[in-house]
């Protein structure tokens, strides 16, 4: 694994916003995705946006700020091609998605082809990436997340993989995105059945390494009293320690605290 640039100490950019309610939340997301997008109206942006439950966000983003400047992908997605599954599939019912279509925006799917298997889908999105970045070298990531009740973000679930099977798939300096393969650990691990245990047993997403040094500006939406533990637990690390002393593979969302510039917005 690449020696981390970051790993002396944690980011100090780290901002707390509360609301009454889920509703409030929403709509304060889209305000702040508003205000970045009208900073950055002469330079490309690049927007990543969460499935879930943050997909009620776009609803708040004013059209009006969308334009051919403008690339929207995935923060993750389900390797999946069913409509209500594959988050991208999930986007494009969206209005917000034809906001983007009437705005001439660009789109990077992450909807899968037919007969193609995990690794090469997972290539071709992190080749979509770094495409982009190569073309837009002054560019502006924005990204929004979700989080899980289990602490994961992105599609990096807790719970599968041992710190080191983790680290070789999300925090490795040389990978912008990662796998979540439990049918693949199943198979490789004798006797287990953990593939039963996940609703989408197989996943891509940004890794560590991409929110961290790629990603200028994330906003997080995270909301609901099930969530109150993995948030607290994840706010309360020790402000002197660093990346390499924290174990994600227990709490992904843990990566808060090592960004460029990141704002929760919770209930």
């Amino acid at each position: 694994m690449t020696q981390n640039p970051h790993a002396d100490a944690q980011r100090k950019s780290l901002k707390v916003e509360r609301f009454a309610d889920t509703a409030t939340v929403a709509k304060e997301v889209g305000k702040y995705l508003n205000d970045l997008l009208t900073q950055y109206v002469e330079r490309p942006v690049l927007l990543l946006v969460a499935g879930g439950s943050s997909v009620s966000v776009l609803e708040h983003i004013n059209p009006e700020y969308l334009s051919p400047d403008l690339t929207v992908t995935t923060t993750d997605d389900r390797f999946s091609t069913e409509l209500d599954i594959n988050n991208f599939s999930i986007l494009q019912s969206t209005t917000f998605y034809n906001s983007l279509v009437e705005a001439d925006a660009f789109c990077i799917s992450t909807e899968p082809f037919e007969d193609e298997a995990l690794e090469p889908y997972r290539a071709r999105f992190e080749k979509n990436l770094r495409e982009w970045k190569q073309d837009f070298p002054k560019g502006i990531i924005i990204a929004l997340y979700g989080m899980g009740a289990d602490g994961h973000t992105g599609g990096m679930i807790p719970g599968l993989y041992d710190k080191t099977e983790f680290d070789s798939e999300f925090n490795d300096s040389d990978r912008l995105v990662g796998t979540f393969d439990a049918l693949a650990y199943d198979a490789s691990h004798e006797g287990s059945t953990r593939a039963k245990d996940y609703e989408f047993p197989q996943r891509i997403s940004t890794a560590l390494p991409f929110m961290r040094d790629w990603v200028d500006h994330a906003a997080f939406y995270i909301t609901g009293q099930n969530k109150k533990s993995a948030l607290d637990h994840a706010l309360a690390i020790d402000a002197h320690k660093s990346y390499d002393d924290v174990d994600f593979s227990s709490e992904p969302i843990s990566i808060i605290r090592f960004m460029k510039d990141a704002t929760i917005f919770t209930d």
